[in-house]
């Protein structure tokens, strides 16, 4: 009897010590599959001489995330990656899964709340990325932001002609695109006012006298945060 004790002490001590050492932030688990809320990444390196940021914020904010509201996390968004890294323990740096699309992130000193929302890319390949909310997140059409970065390497001249450059991020143009009612997948929002009304039949000619009486620009955020708005009135 003390021999099958000692033995069931021998298995069960390596279980406990497995689990007593899993890594866990905010009552999180980490892990590797599409239901965790944090994966484990690879920290990524840049080109430390590069000028700008592949970072919406280079520091880490504080946060809450919609799938453990009761406790405030240190994030920032890497928008090159478009990845979502959380301050673990020892300063280790883990991603959001990218696959929970149930999730909301507020970085709170900023007051700017993301989302990983399905759309079509360039090549018209459904693809799926963080967004910014630019509208209410319970209106029917929710209007929203994709941002991006690029990376510019090392431009070396060879002939004494061309000016050298050094390797940099670029902050393009921000995109905006807009979640229909009804619609899983955003639609880009059209940069002419006439196909944007048409996206709503039933109130297009309110829509485009709108617009003209406002004259709102639709290159201009602030005008199409005011539009949705009233669009989303008519609804």
């Amino acid at each position: 009897m003390k021999t099958f004790k000692l033995l069931f002490i021998l298995v069960i001590t390596p279980l406990v010590s497995v689990f007593s050492q899993q890594e866990l932030i905010g009552g999180q688990a980490i892990g590797g599959n599409r239901v965790n809320l944090l994966i484990d990444i690879s920290p990524q390196t840049y080109n430390q001489s590069a000028e700008g940021s592949p970072y919406m914020n280079d520091e880490f904010m504080a946060a809450t995330i919609s799938a453990s509201e009761d406790n405030v996390f240190y994030v920032r968004y890497n928008i090159l990656a478009d990845e979502f890294e959380v301050k673990g323990d020892n300063n280790k740096a883990y991603a959001l899964n990218r696959y929970r699309r149930d999730i909301v992130i507020d970085i709170l000193p900023l007051k700017k709340k993301y989302k990983v929302f399905g759309y079509y890319d360039k090549d018209n390949n459904e693809n799926f990325g963080y967004f910014m909310f630019l509208s209410n997140t319970n209106s029917n059409h929710i209007l929203v932001k994709k941002e991006k970065v690029i990376f510019i390497d090392e431009q070396v001249s060879f002939n004494g002609y061309d000016s050298s450059r050094p390797a940099r991020f670029k902050k393009m143009d921000d995109k905006y695109y807009i979640k229909l009612d009804g619609n899983k997948i955003l639609t880009e929002l059209p940069n002419k006012k006439k196909a944007i009304a048409k996206l709503f039949p039933n109130h297009e000619n309110a829509i485009l006298e709108y617009m003209k009486s406002n004259r709102i620009k639709t290159s201009n955020e602030g005008d199409l945060i005011k539009l949705i708005n009233y669009i989303n009135s008519l609804s």
